[in-house]
């Protein structure tokens, strides 16, 4: 089954629906013994999957837990598998998992592990940051989505207006790097590890880390919730032990990451079909952290209420149900 994104917003990664074979090691028990607790969860083929390749990597996690884990290709569709019970977890976009919660959904979010991982990507070097883009072309991946409103605010914040100072383009990932090699664009928002791989290979500049300019918005804190773990309500109540052996196991395969990215590049280079050297670099360029539940709610909260005048329906209260409570 292959599917298909009408955004584009993940063009690049379209795959099929595929299992990530590593869970090759088997668990014996006896007769007597708990059966181990499976868990599935769907990842994007991004760095931001890379602590739970880990956590698979040997069959069963440091806590008992057996992960599997399956690469999507469309957020909107993993999102129905995710709410239709056919996973148990999903790591996605944190404003996809809030819109969806906001629209009616039973969405809860767990915990979020990815907290700056793009880059304005273009040819011109006196662009330094979003005070240099009045008057620009510049593209995001489609109206609403999570760069589109966090450019917003950053814009906004430097007194650009985006609807009047600048020419906001949308399109899927591949298509502005096509456009931005063609001269009609001046700048591209682009994930990792897809941003690194065009400076590599295409000849063009990171011009803008987005968690550098966010930092420049906040004082200093570059982070900014970008990819988090959801579970549906019904799940998370049944499956609270799971969750927090899995926060805890995730904690450490992200710390083992940030720790030695270019080990990781090297042992998932081939799953996420990139060349190692640039998933290594990308992984540098990616803000990989799992606070604690307490702290992630703080900020994801924070950050809400900072970006959410710029989402595509406005204000909304976020219910603080939306947060799994351990």
């Amino acid at each position: 089954m292959r599917f298909t994104d009408r955004s584009g917003f993940f063009t690049l990664f379209a795959a099929a629906l595929c299992a990530v074979l590593l869970a090759g090691a088997s668990t014996t028990a006896s007769a007597d013994s708990p059966k181990p607790t499976v868990v599935r969860v769907l990842v994007p083929q991004t760095t931001a999957a890379l602590p739970f390749l880990l956590m698979a990597q040997g069959g069963v996690t440091s806590s008992g837990l057996v992960l599997r884990v399956d690469f999507f290709a469309n957020h909107a569709q993993a999102l129905a598998i995710l709410l239709r019970g056919d996973t148990d977890l999903l790591l996605s976009g944190t404003s996809q998992g809030w819109e969806n919660r906001l629209d009616g959904s039973p969405i809860q979010m767990i915990d979020t592990g990815v907290w700056g991982l793009s880059s304005l990507i273009g040819k011109d070097p006196s662009i330094k940051g979003f005070a240099d883009l009045r008057g620009k072309r510049i593209a995001m991946p489609f109206p609403g989505s999570p760069l589109d409103f966090q450019s917003r605010a950053l814009l906004s914040f430097e007194k650009i207006d985006p609807d009047k100072d600048v020419t906001i383009s949308y399109g899927p990932f591949p298509q502005s790097v096509q456009r931005l090699l063609a001269g009609q664009l001046d700048a591209a928002a682009l994930p990792e590890p897809l941003a690194t791989t065009v400076v590599k290979k295409n000849g063009l500049l990171r011009l803008v880390d987005y968690s550098q300019a966010w930092a420049l918005f906040t004082g200093g804190d570059r982070q900014s919730p970008q990819v988090s773990l959801f579970a549906t309500e019904a799940w998370a109540r049944g499956n609270a032990s799971a969750i927090a052996s899995l926060v805890s196991d995730w904690d450490a395969a992200t710390r083992a990451i940030v720790a030695d990215p270019a080990k990781a590049a090297a042992q998932f280079s081939t799953a996420l079909a990139t060349d190692a050297a640039i998933l290594e670099e990308a992984t540098r360029n990616t803000l990989l952290a799992v606070p604690s539940p307490a702290e992630n709610r703080t900020r994801v909260l924070a950050y809400y209420q900072t970006v959410s005048r710029y989402l595509p329906a406005g204000p909304r209260p976020l219910d603080t149900r939306f947060f799994v409570v351990p």
